[in-house]
């Protein structure tokens, strides 16, 4: 076993709500002095309309402004993700032990891009209740809970673009329990997520990758009750726990552990980003917003209400709905429930500014949704009550209606693309 080395802080237990689980993430003219305009790179968005047995998927060609084509799917779908390299879409039944895996039909092939028509694959990963999605660099991992009352394990898959583009996932592996967890992919290893039978997810076990299989490389002793979230960066991942958060440094094959108790009201959602020394932690059910200093080892709140949302003298404690962090790690985005959405600088970790966008925001499985363009600066986002998609200039804070009239409520949204530099990625939570 590899050597595992921790240092305590605090442990203390309590439980973590789920309820903000699916924020685990062009072409079109936006008001404002920013050039958005990639030609047949400026990506294409794909969505789905849940439905029952009528469900489908829909792919929107940004540098077309057109709907390309759309797909009948097996059974509705609760979100939408793309792929590390952004050519698929992931297509998450939960409900249904399934996820659906669309080609976009925009990809690189050596030095040159493809544009082609958009698939869907008859590829499907197959595993109970798949919940949580995380990338990082060229891998990414889904989460599938399982189902404890049925005896149903817990398990995960690792791929890539280049699995996926050949059929399958680089490996899989199911669990001893099954739980509400996430697998956190870092550079031929997968940290995730572990829990006693029936109970919610407390620590983190290593998997070494082996070819097509893992091997189990061992708990880290040092606990993380109610875990929930994670996010990676460099040699750095950091996971919510109920009552602070866990750091995880890899060294060589060795991992380090250090548990930090604050904040003491815990972090439910954590992001990260290569270009950011600092991670970001939404705290639940209090629904503060907190940088983390891997290296450091401090917690710092920051106020991404910038207290009133509506610029007037009156504090509202808004609540989040959806949020991420863009592209190239510049904004972190926050729609509130409202219909606020706040930009925060990175650069700064202050307040840039507040637009409201949606007159309705419904919970659930209508819930807005965000993505991000890879080519940087735009926020594309979800409207289900008015039934159409948006964007949004995150320097400007300029937006326009993207998709209008779709005749019914979008669920799910993920921009599929490439960069410019198509060498480079990002790492983002779902």
């Amino acid at each position: 076993m590899k050597r595992l080395l921790t240092r305590n802080v605090t442990i203390l237990f309590a439980a973590l709500a789920l309820a903000a689980c699916n924020n685990d993430t062009g072409g079109t003219a936006l008001p404002g002095d920013h050039d958005h305009d990639h030609g047949d790179a400026a990506g294409r968005l794909v969505f789905s309309h849940a439905a029952g047995s009528n469900s489908r998927v829909y792919v929107y060609d940004l540098h077309e402004e057109a709907m390309l084509d759309d797909f009948a799917l097996s059974h509705p779908a609760n979100a939408v993700y793309p792929s590390p390299g952004g050519r698929y879409a992931l297509v998450m039944h939960r409900d249904n032990d399934q996820v659906s895996i669309l080609d976009s039909g925009l990809w690189w092939h050596g030095d040159h891009p493809h544009v082609d028509p958009p698939v869907l694959l008859p590829l499907t990963l197959d595993g109970v209740r798949p919940t949580h999605y995380r990338y990082n660099g060229d891998h990414g991992a889904v989460f599938h809970d399982g189902d404890h009352d049925a005896g149903l394990m817990a398990s995960f898959d690792l791929f890539t673009d280049a699995s996926l583009s050949q059929g399958g996932v680089v490996a899989s592996r199911t669990l001893t329990s099954a739980h509400h967890g996430v697998a956190e992919p870092l550079s031929g290893w997968v940290l995730a997520s572990d829990a006693e039978s029936g109970e919610s997810a407390s620590g983190i076990r290593l998997f070494e990758v082996h070819g097509d299989h893992f091997h189990n490389e061992g708990l880290l002793p040092e606990a993380c009750p109610g875990l929930h979230g994670g996010a990676t960066h460099s040699v750095y991942s950091v996971f919510g726990c109920s009552d602070g958060v866990l750091i995880v440094e890899r060294l060589g094959n060795d991992f380090e552990a250090t548990r930090l108790d604050e904040p003491a009201e815990g972090i439910s959602i954590v992001y990260g980003h290569e270009d950011l020394p600092l991670f970001v932690g939404f705290s639940w059910p209090a629904l503060n917003l907190y940088t983390i200093d891997p290296v450091g080892e401090t917690v710092e709140l920051v106020d991404w209400r910038n207290g009133a949302v509506n610029g007037d003298d009156d504090p509202v404690a808004a609540v989040y709905t959806a949020m991420g962090l863009d592209a190239h790690g510049e904004h972190l985005v926050v729609l509130d429930e409202t219909g606020h959405v706040h930009v925060v600088d990175t650069a700064t970790w202050t307040h840039q500014g507040s637009v409201k966008l949606l007159d309705q925001v419904p919970a659930g499985a209508l819930a807005p949704v965000l993505t991000f363009s890879r080519l940087g600066g735009v926020a594309y986002l979800t409207d289900p009550a008015d039934q159409r998609i948006l964007a949004l200039d995150l320097e400007t804070l300029s937006h326009d209606v993207v998709v209008d009239e779709l005749g019914f409520a979008p669920v799910g949204l993920a921009w599929t693309g490439f960069e410019d530099d198509h060498d480079h990625h990002h790492d983002h939570d779902h």
